[in-house]
């Protein structure tokens, strides 16, 4: 008895250690991400000229759309994105978080945002407010830092505050930095709340979220006469290096699932079967190789859907599709996303309003693949429904934040998925009935 409890514990232990290398690796793998943004960013332009673009990024009000390409420089960009992503993972290793669908969501969220609105100054007061709500609350920040990474959606406030109001800086960087610090106080409580509104049927549950916020920020702004209008500051000159950025960053993140899956494509056929409803955590239903090879295989496909509208890639759209690949551990896989892409490309081409290759109308069918539950869950029908709704949706909402949420897209998939799904319980439970009268 006292030998087989001493295996027993043997094993425990043994599968414990399994466990913990597998997390360092992880973490290894995200922080070879981060660094090979920094290292494209520091090898691509003189630091003289890197430091100004860096600067030019901090001090920027930063509301949609600001291209940080193209306002600050290529390798800026990138060591932005690279350095603020490297932070967000040091944050989650240190609170000791294991890396999951929705963590995987977030970081890369963070990453891809960074080329269009978020920056060192302006997402770490959000951070800081989630870490005083789990000090009110007495819970670990372990609980709340993928909202909190999540909620830099807002960061444009922060920055719009600080540098778009003409305010001395005395009194406008506290200001800036008090609101970014309230507004992650107040994003865990509402964030969990609104996603009942759609049901998890919009991925973006935060974007939403962040939406109802920016608007009543903008509404107050406002209100006292300052005026809030979006941007369109986007880069042209730099499409060719951001397709061969993504095509590597692509192929090496299958290789690498391939080699971490036992070379073998076993989990991709789980991933593809099911809807993406929140909470569909992927690492925990096909593993982390079946995970990297399925984000590896969206973000060919996203990059593919740039190449067909013949749009030129800059820092939006690629932040867009990094984002999406984040999401792809986390809801999005090419048979419920597909649908959305291809609805948002139609409705644009019968449109008299939108050109395909637009930059806006590329982010929707991009981002509009929040929507994919829709289209995995009721079918493909109804996902290009959710498409078109979107379309016609998303070019209309940003007025209601004056572009201080980055996640416009995520706004406009929460009310496309509020009104859609309840309408299409209503019919299939009608359908239910009428089959169960058929039978009897």
């Amino acid at each position: 008895m006292a030998k087989n409890n001493g295996q027993t514990l043997f094993l425990h232990t043994d599968k414990k250690r399994l466990e913990l290398i597998n997390q360092n690796r992880n973490y290894y793998f995200l922080i070879g991400y981060c660094l090979i943004l920094i290292m494209i960013g520091l090898f691509n332009e003189p630091i003289t000229s890197l430091w100004a673009g860096m600067l030019r990024i901090l001090t920027s009000p930063s509301n949609l759309l600001t291209d940080y390409i193209e306002l600050g420089t290529f390798g800026s960009a990138f060591v932005n994105s690279g350095l603020l992503t490297l932070i967000s993972v040091l944050l989650a290793k240190k609170e000791k978080i294991p890396i999951n669908g929705p963590m995987i969501a977030a970081l890369f969220t963070v990453s891809g945002c960074s080329f269009f609105g978020k920056n060192l100054y302006n997402s770490i007061p959000i951070i800081i407010g989630g870490l005083c709500y789990a000090k009110i609350v007495r819970k670990p920040f372990s609980q709340f830092i993928v909202v909190s990474l999540f909620g830099s959606a807002l960061s444009p406030i922060i920055s719009y505050l600080t540098f778009g109001l003409s305010l001395p800086l005395v009194f406008s960087i506290p200001l800036g930095c008090s609101v970014g610090i309230f507004i992650g106080l107040i994003l865990p409580p509402l964030a969990s709340h609104i996603l009942t509104f759609h049901q998890g049927f919009s991925l973006y549950n935060v974007g939403f979220t962040s939406g109802l916020i920016a608007m009543m920020f903008t509404g107050i702004l406002r209100m006292f006469g300052w005026k809030i209008e979006g941007k369109n500051l986007v880069s042209t000159a730099y499409h060719t290096k951001l397709l061969f950025f993504l095509l590597f960053l692509f192929l090496i993140l299958f290789f690498v699932g391939f080699i971490v899956n036992h070379f073998s494509l076993k989990g991709l056929k789980d991933i593809s079967k099911t809807s993406g409803k929140l909470i569909t955590d992927f690492i925990s239903i096909a593993g982390v190789g079946a995970t990297m090879m399925n984000m590896a295989l969206m973000g060919l496909l996203l990059v593919g859907y740039t190449q067909i509208s013949h749009s030129t890639l800059n820092g939006p759209i690629v932040g867009a599709i990094l984002s999406a690949v984040g999401f792809s551990a986390f809801g999005n896989h090419i048979f419920n996303s597909l649908p959305l892409l291809v609805s948002v490309f139609l409705t644009a081409q019968l449109s008299s309003v939108f050109e395909v290759n637009q930059t806006t109308v590329v982010l929707a069918g991009i981002f509009g693949t929040g929507l994919a539950p829709i289209a995995g869950y009721y079918g493909i029908t109804f996902g290009l429904i959710a498409g078109f709704l979107h379309m016609s949706l998303v070019t209309n909402v940003s007025y209601l934040h004056g572009g201080l949420n980055l996640y416009n897209n995520g706004f406009s998939t929460g009310f496309v998925a509020a009104v859609m799904v309840p309408l299409l319980d209503n019919i299939l439970q009608i359908r239910k009935v009428k089959q169960h009268a058929r039978k009897r």
